[in-house]
């Protein structure tokens, strides 16, 4: 195994063997192991055999596997990302953006960051920037011009129109449809099904339609 383009798995639950099945179909990398502390060693994710919990991630390193994903998803705060993001960063680790093959992005004045990841059937649009560790899940559309910070979920169909702005770990749930030109503030949550007309402050959870 080259360790070089060898990538270990943080995190072993649902978001993770989505991100198995991506890093497979892309040939970029082998996948050399899955750290979970809720797993047993030795017990198999599609097939990823579980080597331990964070404890070992300095060991897996210094072994010259260079590369982490967090595969940890969020369901409405981004924290564990954020957290987990942060620790594998400190030991070391490159983490690698990553984009399904059947996703389309914009090449055209399109910022795509460290920690990425960009399910299958998401589009991003020109003159997009997507910050770190954000995920842009399964069939969202990202329009033009939109600026997403670091650290949020675009949750599945979900749907950002031309000109919006998402803050730090900010929750963008399932099918939610934010209107041209709104703010997201720091670690808001917009609840699965919404639609934004306007601005929502930081911490705040809005829901409906119009969501309130």
């Amino acid at each position: 195994m080259n360790k070089e383009n060898s990538v270990i798995l943080i995190g072993g639950g649902g978001h993770a063997r989505v991100l198995i099945d991506l890093i497979r179909m892309s040939g970029l990398f082998n996948i050399a192991g899955i750290i979970d502390h809720m797993l047993e060693p030795g017990s198999l994710v599609s097939g990823v055999p579980v080597i331990g919990n964070d404890s070992m991630l300095s060991d897996v390193y210094k072994k010259g596997i260079v590369n982490g994903c967090i595969a940890v998803g969020s369901i409405k705060e981004n924290s564990k990302r954020k957290m987990l993001y942060e620790k594998v960063r400190q030991v070391g680790f490159d983490i690698p953006f990553l984009i399904h093959h059947k996703a389309m992005v914009s090449q055209n004045s399109t910022k795509i960051s460290t920690g990425v990841q960009v399910m299958a059937g998401a589009v991003i649009q020109t003159g997009t920037t997507i910050g770190e560790n954000t995920i842009i899940n399964t069939g969202a559309i990202v329009e033009h011009d939109c600026t997403i910070n670091n650290h949020v979920h675009v949750c599945p169909g979900a749907i950002l129109s031309g000109g919006c702005t998402v803050h730090d770990g900010a929750f963008i749930g399932a099918g939610a449809t934010l209107i041209q030109g709104v703010r997201i503030g720091k670690n808001a949550v917009i609840a699965a099904g919404s639609v934004v007309l306007h601005d929502v402050a930081e911490g705040i959870t809005v829901k409906g339609v119009p969501a309130k």
